[in-house]
């Protein structure tokens, strides 16, 4: 009867441990924290998708404490990254390889929006192609998204922005003194691109409609996303939630909601969102690491450039800083 007594014991704590052990391999990853997830936004179109995130509720959904940062100033923003005084920023290639080579511990975790055309090249008639800017005078603001598809256009034709008659100007600026009839070339964005034919002959050149090199990213502190994954996950959770509520609603729908945050008209948001696209989480699970123009080559290129011009000295090791990790597991 004692061996019979024993025997069911053994198989009873043989049970228990059993169900504990599977109650702790089955049970789901720490929940969000509740702290702030400070994120830097800026006056860009790219961003709205964040102000519907916020506006349709689908932050509060994923229970992600955000908070939003306005920055205006390219400058300032890396600053802040750098300080630690926002945890995310959405910004383009060239500024992770500054970044980087400035000592920052960074995570690209996915692919915030694609310029699409909203960024391009505006020339006086006579220049049809690339290789006729050599020896032109061409405005851009050095170290800039501008100056980064210019490099990336020109390396394909063998030159640099060596060859060129270089006008530093902030993309505005750029777009007015080619109007004013002050430069032959200009690398700027929209209202410019359209206004390239107040100017007898001007026209788009090319846009990055041709070149889909310039991707808006979720730039992280890399002990951020180390020390709250869950925060991340959620953030991105509701991002491609906005994403979709995007591609089903009309520009005019979407304008209401980004315009205000922008400052600008619901008008121009509509012609803006032309511009650029927002890669859904499906699109995004290649887009990231796959292909010619990915995150990650972008970023490559955008690393190689600027150690080409001397604008940084350290390689770019996008292995380290790109993590596909969070998409894949993302709805699991």
């Amino acid at each position: 009867m004692k061996k019979f007594q024993i025997g069911i014991l053994i198989i009873l704590v043989a049970v228990t441990g059993f169900v504990a052990w599977y109650a702790t391999s089955q049970k789901a990853e720490p929940p969000t924290t509740g702290q702030p997830l400070r994120i830097g936004v800026v006056p860009w179109i790219g961003d709205g998708v964040y102000y519907v995130a916020q506006a349709k509720g689908f932050f509060a959904q994923e229970k992600v404490n955000v908070e939003f940062v306005n920055v205006d100033d390219f400058a300032i923003a890396k600053e802040l990254l750098t300080a630690g005084k926002v945890d995310a920023i959405y910004l383009t290639p060239e500024t992770v390889a500054v970044l980087n080579d400035a000592g920052v511990k960074l995570k690209i975790v996915a692919a915030n929006d694609l310029s699409a055309g909203a960024d391009g090249i505006i020339a006086t008639p006579d220049i049809k192609n690339i290789e006729d800017l050599k020896g032109k005078k061409v405005a851009f603001e050095i170290g800039s998204t501008s100056h980064f598809l210019l490099s990336y256009l020109l390396n394909q034709k063998g030159l640099t922005t060596k060859d060129l008659h270089v006008v530093e100007a902030i993309a505005p600026d750029a777009g007015a003194t080619f109007v004013a009839g002050k430069v032959d070339a200009a690398v700027t964005w929209e209202p410019w691109l359209s206004k390239a034919a107040e100017r007898v002959g001007g026209h788009l050149l090319i846009s990055s409609k041709d070149a889909p090199v310039i991707f808006d990213m979720p730039i992280l502190r890399a002990e951020v996303v180390d020390s709250r994954p869950q925060d991340v996950k959620a953030m991105l959770r509701a991002v491609f939630a906005a994403q979709k509520w995007i591609s089903e609603n009309k520009p005019e729908e979407v304008a209401k909601v980004i315009a205000g945050p922008l400052k600008i008209s619901q008008q121009d948001a509509i012609d803006q969102m032309l511009g650029v696209h927002w890669p859904s989480y499906e699109e995004n699970l290649n887009m990231l690491t796959t292909g010619t123009y990915s995150v990650k080559n972008s970023l490559q290129i955008a690393g190689d450039l600027w150690q080409k011009l001397g604008l940084i000295k350290n390689t770019v090791n996008t292995d380290e800083i790109v993590d596909a990790s969070f998409l894949k597991n993302l709805y699991k």
